[in-house]
């Protein structure tokens, strides 16, 4: 239905079957917004809406800082979890990169196991002062 919808427009884009359904989740990624909601059947007998937000989503900065803020800690594996990365040295980078600009604390296990480490907001005392 919607590339029936979509071949009345002046200038029709490509319309290969379930192209414009990729497009508009690849143009919706590259500019870093929510992906596209899907409703139909049984909610819609004969049509489809769809739901497009036109809202940032949420860096891999702010989802940390955010569980950071209520949680003391945090881990390689749990941080990942949070922002959808899965690769832990691309994890490592970044919680690195966060330390090394002073974001966070780097705080070292005494088993000197790197799977121990954790980290910690590095404002944290004076949120609480506050």
């Amino acid at each position: 239905m919607i590339v029936k919808h979509l071949r009345e427009f002046p200038e029709p884009p490509n319309l290969n079957l379930n192209e414009g359904v990729r497009s508009i989740r690849s143009e919706m990624e590259k500019q870093n917004l929510y992906p596209p909601i899907f409703f139909t059947y049984p909610l819609y007998e004969d049509s489809v809406n769809v739901v497009l937000f036109n809202e940032d989503q949420p860096t891999e900065w702010e989802k940390i800082r955010k569980y950071l803020e209520k949680n003391k800690y945090i881990d390689n594996k749990v941080a990942r979890d949070i922002s959808g990365i899965v690769q832990v040295h691309k994890m490592s980078r970044l919680l690195r990169k966060w330390s090394d600009k002073g974001l966070i604390i780097k705080i070292e296990a005494e088993s000197k196991n790197p799977r121990d480490t954790k980290y910690k907001l590095s404002n944290i005392d004076e949120m609480k002062n506050d």
